[in-house]
């Protein structure tokens, strides 16, 4: 595995979200129980597809959206109730109908990476529910995303089993 980004590095990526973990993330171990986290992945990856135009608006005039077609979530420190937690994208390829990335959940309260959710997904037709090439105005913004993105200096843990076939080079 390669080695974590630290706090001040994630946090060059934009935050879609921060919030503080309450009573009611909490599971029988006494720390966030896994479907917050995942949920939590969900929602920043909702804000930054929207932020990029993958929008309801998208999906009613194109007929289009966004369907996962492989997840890896990894667990690297623990996050506790009344813990400060925010969630950051990392692009990192994009062929003509998927895109590979990383969101990444980091503890301010600790310092730390706390866990990330790696994802394939999938631009799709959603009349025939099948997948359908990036439009060329979308592709350019995912392009300008992993343009930033790749000039980082550190690199996001992958689980080294994901990742687009027919990769497009930005």
């Amino acid at each position: 595995m390669s080695e974590l980004p630290s706090l001040g590095e994630v946090t060059q990526l934009r935050e879609a979200c921060r919030t503080v973990a309450g009573p009611e993330w909490e599971d029988e171990n006494g720390h966030v129980n896994v479907q917050h986290f995942y949920a939590f992945h969900i929602r920043g990856s909702e804000v930054e597809m929207g932020r990029i135009g993958v929008t309801e608006d998208y999906r009613t005039t194109r007929g289009c959206g966004v369907f996962s077609v492989e997840q890896h979530l990894r667990f690297f420190d623990e996050v506790r109730i009344g813990e400060e937690i925010s969630a950051h994208l990392r692009w990192v390829e994009r062929g003509d109908k998927v895109f590979h990335a990383v969101s990444i959940i980091v503890n301010h309260s600790t310092g730390r990476v706390a866990n990330t959710l790696e994802m394939l997904e999938a631009h799709v037709d959603l009349g025939t529910r099948r997948a359908r090439a990036i439009p060329d105005d979308l592709a350019a913004r995912i392009d300008e995303e992993l343009s930033v993105h790749s000039a980082l200096a550190w690199q996001v843990p992958l689980n080294g089993s994901m990742g687009v076939r027919g990769r497009v080079q930005s």
